[in-house]
C-alpha cells in the first residue's frame, strides 16, 4: 500500500488542520501519580521540594502527605498531540517541510494530585492562526485544548496548547537568538543547584505581607546539558525506542526525545543551533518559581505561559519574578506574579503571568 502523499505547503497544511477543528481525541494512556513517578517527575524539572517527596515532611503539612507538584499533569500527557499534527494522518507531516516549536499557552489548575491518583489526558482541536515572523516568515499556531481527569472522573487542570508549524528554513539554518555572554550569571552544572535550592516551604507566606513590585529570589538552573535534557525526557515525558522506519523517515540514528538528542536533526529538520529543549520544561521551570516562593500554604490557580525563544544545551538559564497584582475575589487572596525564563544573553526566553492564592490573617 503506497504511503500517503506528503503535505508540502504552509498553506495546505493550515486548510487541513482547520478541518479537524473540533475533533476530540480518544484517550491514550495515563499515568498514576505514585510516590515513585512523583519523585522522578521531580528529578525531571530540578524540583525537590520536600513537599513532593518527604514523606516526613509532608506529613506536618496542611496536607498531611506528599502531593504531586501541579505541574504534574504534564507527566501524565504534555497535552501536545492535537496541537502538532490536529487530525492529519501523521505519515503526510514531515518536519524537512514543517518543524514544530512548543509556543506555550494557559493552564488553569483545579484539584490536588493525591498520590495514587491516576491522571489522564482529553485533547481536542480549537483552531489555527496564521502569523509572520521576521526569523522564521509565516507560520501558524496550531490551539487545542486539553481536560486532565483523575481516576474518580474529577477535573484534576485545563489546558491550552499553542505548537508553531513553519516552512524549514532549508540549507542547514537555524533559529537565530541572542546567545552572547553579556550578563554576570555564572555558568555552572544544574546538579548542586537542585539541593540548593532555598524556598518558603512550611514558613507560610500571608497575602498582607506581599507588595506589588516585590522581586522574587531567582531561580538558578544553570548551564543547560544534555544530562538535564534526558532527566525531563525520561522522567516526564518518558523514554521510548524509535522503530526503523521513524529513524529514516526522520534521517536520524537517534530520535530520543523526539530527535533533540542528534544536533545534526535538530539542525537540519528543526532549525535549532543544538540539542535543544523541551518547550514544556521551561514551563515547569516557570511553575517551580511560583510554588517555591508562595510555600506549602498556597494554592497555585493559573499560569498563562509564551515560549519566545530556544534554549540549546550550553545556554545559562535563570528565572527572575515579581508580585505584579494583588485582589480579592469570590474570597481568594490572589497574587499574580510576572516570572519569565532569562538566558545568559539577558534574553527572556519564555515568559508567564502566575496566578496564586495565598491564606490571608483575616480569614
Amino acid at each position: 500500500m503506497p504511503a500517503p502523499a506528503l503535505i508540502t505547503t504552509l498553506d495546505e497544511f493550515e486548510a487541513e488542520y482547520r478541518n479537524g477543528v473540533g475533533y476530540v481525541m480518544p484517550p491514550r494512556g495515563s499515568r498514576e501519580a505514585s510516590i515513585d513517578n512523583i519523585r522522578s517527575f521531580g528529578d525531571g524539572i530540578g524540583d525537590y521540594n520536600p513537599l513532593y517527596r518527604d514523606e516526613a515532611y509532608a506529613a506536618d503539612s496542611r496536607f498531611g502527605m506528599i502531593t504531586a507538584p501541579p505541574i504534574f499533569i504534564y507527566g501524565a500527557s504534555l497535552g501536545i498531540a492535537m496541537a502538532i499534527n490536529g487530525n492529519i494522518d501523521g505519515r503526510r507531516l514531515s518536519s524537512s517541510y514543517f518543524p514544530m516549536n512548543y509556543a506555550g499557552g494557559t493552564i488553569d489548575f483545579h484539584r490536588t494530585i493525591w498520590p495514587g491518583d491516576r491522571i489522564s489526558a482529553s485533547e481536542r482541536i480549537v483552531d489555527i492562526h496564521r502569523k509572520h515572523s521576521e526569523r522564521i516568515g509565516d507560520f501558524v499556531l496550531c490551539e487545542a485544548a486539553i481536560d486532565y481527569h483523575n481516576q474518580r472522573k474529577e477535573l484534576v487542570a485545563t489546558k491550552t496548547t499553542l505548537m508553531a508549524r513553519y516552512q524549514n528554513l532549508g540549507g542547514g539554518r537555524t533559529i537565530q537568538y541572542d546567545r552572547e555572554k553579556k550578563t554576570q550569571v555564572i555558568e555552572e552544572s544544574p546538579d548542586p543547584l537542585v539541593f540548593e535550592r532555598q524556598r518558603c516551604g512550611s514558613e507560610t507566606r500571608y497575602f498582607e505581607d506581599v507588595r506589588e513590585g516585590d522581586e522574587m529570589p531567582p531561580l538558578h538552573k544553570g548551564t543547560y546539558t544534555v544530562t538535564e535534557l534526558f532527566l525531563f525526557t525520561h522522567g516526564v515525558v518518558g523514554t521510548r525506542r524509535s522503530p526503523r522506519a521513524a529513524l529514516e523517515a526522520e534521517e536520524s540514528k537517534d530520535l530520543g526525545g523526539g530527535g533533540r538528542y542528534d544536533a545534526e536533526h535538530a539542525r537540519n529538520r528543526r532549525n535549532m543551533p543544538g540539542q535543544f529543549d523541551w518547550g514544556p520544561q521551561r514551563v515547569c521551570w516557570l511553575a517551580q518559581m511560583a510554588t517555591d516562593w508562595m510555600g506549602d500554604d498556597g494554592t497555585l490557580k493559573r499560569m498563562e505561559t509564551r515560549v519566545r525563544h530556544p534554549n540549546v544545551v550550553g545556554d545559562t538559564n535563570t528565572v527572575f519574578g515579581k508580585v505584579a497584582k494583588k485582589s480579592v475575589a469570590d474570597g481568594e487572596h490572589l497574587v499574580e506574579l510576572d516570572v519569565y525564563n532569562e538566558n545568559q544573553a539577558g534574553l527572556a526566553t519564555a515568559i508567564c503571568r502566575v496566578t496564586v492564592a495565598l491564606p490571608s490573617r483575616s480569614a
